[in-house]
C-alpha cells in the first residue's frame, strides 16, 4: 500500500489499512504480518503492530559503463 506523498498525513493510509484488516477478518484471517518501509512505521505502531525484526534487502550495484 502506498499513499501519494502530496496526500499523506490526512488519514488515508489508516483508512486503507483499517478496511484491509476488516476485510481480512471477514474472510477468516486471525492475524497479519507486514513488511513495511520506514515511512509507514508510525502508522503501523499506532494501529497496534509492533516491530519484531528488521529485514535487509540487497541488490547488485549498477555496473559502470567504461
Amino acid at each position: 500500500m502506498d499513499v501519494e506523498p502530496s496526500h499523506r498525513r490526512r488519514g488515508i493510509g489508516q483508512a486503507l489499512m483499517a478496511k484491509m484488516l476488516r476485510d481480512d477478518r471477514a474472510h477468516g484471517a486471525r492475524s497479519s504480518v507486514l513488511m513495511a518501509m520506514h515511512a509507514g512505521a508510525l502508522l503501523y505502531l499506532r494501529m497496534g503492530y509492533e516491530q519484531i525484526g528488521t529485514l535487509f534487502i540487497f541488490a547488485p550495484k549498477k555496473q559502470r559503463s567504461s
